[in-house]
This record gives structure tokens, C-alpha cells and sequence, in this order.
């Protein structure tokens, strides 16, 4: 089991060259279980070499206690079990771009 801190839906995340978003929080059952993921958009824009942005797929993992508890950041945390075999995580990101065609970058923690 994992711990998965939740962030604020469309708040920036800036790094050196830019920044990311969570666009959406899905849960859905996918084959019995209920698979967490989320879309998410990576903006690069203060980049010495021009600018762009793509939006990608992080899969979490499949939920075991739903936003149980706070941090000490006020952010909701999470229990998931992480997607570890090869195979399953291959059917779950086939899964995933037919269900979200624009997002086919997709990254599993």
C-alpha cells in the first residue's frame, strides 16, 4: 500500500521551466476495482528554449481507503495499492488513451 496526497484541482505547480495542473481526480471501476487516476497538464513557459505544454495521465493506483485524512497541509491523502505488473499496467494505459484521446502520455506511480 501507498499513501497518495491529493493536490488542489487547477493550482499551479511551478518548477524551473514551468509548470503542471491537476486538471481532474477520476475514480472508476475498472474490472472490480476502483481505479484512481488523474489528468494532468504540464505547461513549460519560462524555458530559454521556447514554449509548450502537453497534457499526460498519472495513475496513482487502485483505491484502498479514499481520502481518509488531512496532512498538515490541509491536503486529503489517500490509500492506494500501486499497478505493479508489467502486462496489467500496458492494458490499464491502452485502456486509459482509448478513454481520453487527447491525453496519451500516461505515467504510472
Amino acid at each position: 500500500m501507498a499513501r497518495y496526497v491529493h493536490q488542489r484541482i487547477g493550482e499551479e505547480i511551478r518548477s524551473i521551466a514551468g509548470y503542471y495542473q491537476v486538471l481532474e481526480e477520476v475514480v472508476v471501476e475498472y474490472e472490480g476495482r476502483d481505479l484512481f487516476y488523474l489528468l494532468e497538464a504540464a505547461v513549460v513557459d519560462t524555458s530559454c528554449c521556447g514554449s509548450g505544454g502537453m497534457g499526460f495521465i498519472r495513475v496513482p493506483g487502485f483505491v484502498k481507503d479514499w481520502k481518509f485524512g488531512l496532512n498538515e497541509d490541509g491536503l486529503f491523502v489517500s490509500e492506494v495499492e500501486r499497478v505493479e505488473g508489467e502486462e496489467e499496467r500496458k492494458k490499464i494505459a491502452r485502456w486509459l488513451r482509448a478513454r481520453h484521446p487527447g491525453f496519451q502520455e500516461v505515467v504510472f506511480m
